[in-house]
């Protein structure tokens, strides 16, 4: 090897030096400096270290924290019900006690030393369960999921901040980055393929016969429905969820509806949700008169999402994803 091709050659190792050493310097500088105090829908919580015995309270959280490669971390699961974790996560949720298949109680809670009690919606926290109040008198530090605070539309960017807050207490801060990255670029691959359709106007179904309830516009849910080129009709409520009447329906005239259900009814966990939650309620849509001109029920446009893409969390492009196939198949021909 003459001089000049030695030069180069240590050159090249120099720059490639140079860069792997910036690279592990910017990592560094990512990392979270305890203590950290976070705030979250109107509490302010100080960590010390990142938490080893969270426990989730449900299934949209469960996922967080495992897509964030957080099992190593968790003493428990709760409220998944009958639903079925992602494929992508279901190896490392069963590295983690399942505590309970409703939200765990106070009791289940100290059994496994909880310091991190962590929800994906409100029920987690009530004050016939236990509010954040009294979980954090007994040394447990609590965080919801900011749509559940209802503070406005929730979408990817509102997520993509929760899953940073995530990584931050838990000093992830790398991993946080590369989900989102991640997530990120599924939804810029829906929204390329739709970037020449129009809207259609969507129902969100959340049960209901003598009172049909909606998903409404400061939900997730929603957020998704538009970026599958959807309009959601009752996205110009600014609540998650509320009573309508099938008369609005009818008049709206949704083009589909998106059926939305849970691992539970009436506080208990059904056997299986898909068909005794999911197929029932498009039985009552289908047998409903009052609807039955919709052009939904009319051509049987009917999706189902359950609560495990349909709450805000890393399955919010699985259901972006199959609600866009649902709308508009012809983009993805």
């Amino acid at each position: 090897m003459n001089i000049k091709s030695q030069t180069r050659q240590f050159a090249v190792i120099a720059a490639v030096s140079l860069i792997s050493s910036l690279s592990f310097s910017s990592s560094w500088a990512e990392e979270t400096h305890y203590p950290v105090t976070i705030e979250n829908c109107g509490y302010k919580t100080t960590f010390d270290a990142a938490p080893t015995h969270a426990v989730t309270l449900s299934n949209n959280a469960t996922e967080l924290m495992l897509a964030l490669g957080l099992e190593d971390h968790m003493a428990g699961t709760s409220y998944m019900a009958n639903l079925t974790i992602s494929p992508e996560y279901a190896g490392a949720y069963k590295k983690v006690p399942i505590l309970s298949p409703l939200v765990a109680t106070t009791e289940q809670l100290i059994d496994a030393e909880a310091d991190f009690v962590y929800a994906g919606y409100p029920d987690g926290f009530s004050k016939k369960r236990h509010s954040r109040e009294q979980l954090q008198d007994l040394g447990m530090k609590t965080h919801l999921n900011t749509e559940g605070c209802n503070l406005g539309k929730y979408g990817f960017e509102q997520l993509y901040a929760e899953i940073r807050t995530i990584a931050k207490i838990f000093n992830v801060n790398d991993r946080g980055e590369a989900l989102i990255e991640k997530l990120s670029a599924r939804v810029a691959g829906v929204e390329e393929k739709l970037k020449d359709v129009e809207a259609i106007p969507v129902f969100i179904f959340n049960g209901g016969e003598s009172a049909p309830r909606a998903v409404l516009g400061n939900t997730m849910h929603s957020t998704v429905v538009q970026l599958a080129k959807g309009e959601n009709i009752f996205g110009d409520m600014p609540n998650r969820y509320g009573t309508v009447s099938w008369e609005q329906i009818a008049e709206r005239n949704p083009t589909f509806i998106d059926v939305f259900y849970s691992g539970t009814a009436s506080g208990k966990v059904v056997d299986n949700p898909t068909r005794d939650l999911g197929d029932v309620r498009i039985s009552i849509l289908k047998s409903n008169p009052a609807i039955a001109d919709t052009t939904a029920v009319k051509q049987d446009n009917f999706v189902t999402i359950d609560s495990v893409m349909g709450q805000p969390g890393p399955s919010s492009v699985r259901a972006l994803e199959r609600l866009a196939k649902a709308f508009h198949p012809e983009a993805f021909e």
